[in-house]
């Protein structure tokens, strides 16, 4: 996976990807070729994942990184990331997102973001979520970014996929990135 990593980051100008996550394993090590990919490429990766997880990626990442290519990771927990203004609202992840980034942008630093999507279950959450991955997309297009967007499957209903098919231009599965045959281009839809 990592060279597929590598060649869709280096040839595209903004690869915006969602991944259906079936299999725990799998993910962890899909996380890990994305981060040596990234910092092979010279990138700096922001990785927004969950405490649980991140603990698990700590043991997988030290094993393949040298001490120096991991000061190359950037690390914030997701629940601190979709929830800091208390429930998952879009306009408060970007501004959140912003300020992470602006060190980056400023000091024409290279990076790509991995971020495990979540959400409390007492939220409404399709429109929400159609609405923050439209401005996502716009983001990664601005800006020729990757950006993968991890979604939990048993989380995630059918509907819910169509929707997030529609707002990725690929799609990642277990082991392999396709393009998203639904895929709608939002900056010309939104123009």
């Amino acid at each position: 996976m990592k060279n597929k990593f590598s060649n869709l980051c280096k040839e595209s100008h903004g690869a915006h990807i969602f991944y259906y996550v079936t299999e725990e394993e799998t993910y962890l090590n899909n996380i890990v070729s994305y981060i040596g990919s990234g910092i092979e490429q010279g990138d700096h990766i922001l990785l927004i994942e969950s405490e649980r997880l991140l603990t698990l990626l700590t043991q997988k990442l030290t094993a393949v990184l040298t001490p120096e290519e991991l000061t190359h990771l950037h690390t914030i927990n997701n629940f601190d990331y979709y929830f800091s203004s208390g429930s998952f609202h879009p306009p408060a992840i970007f501004e959140y997102l912003s300020k992470t980034l602006k060190p980056f942008v400023e000091n024409d630093i290279s990076y790509r973001i991995w971020a495990h999507v979540e959400w409390s279950e007492k939220e409404a959450i399709l429109n929400l979520l159609e609405e923050f991955e439209k401005e996502a997309d716009r983001l990664v297009n601005d800006q020729e970014l990757c950006l993968v967007c991890a979604y939990d499957a048993v989380r995630v209903p059918d509907s819910l996929k169509t929707a997030l098919l529609k707002c990725h231009k690929y799609f990642l599965t277990e082991d392999e990135i396709i393009p998203s045959k639904l895929y709608e281009n939002n900056l010309v839809n939104n123009k």
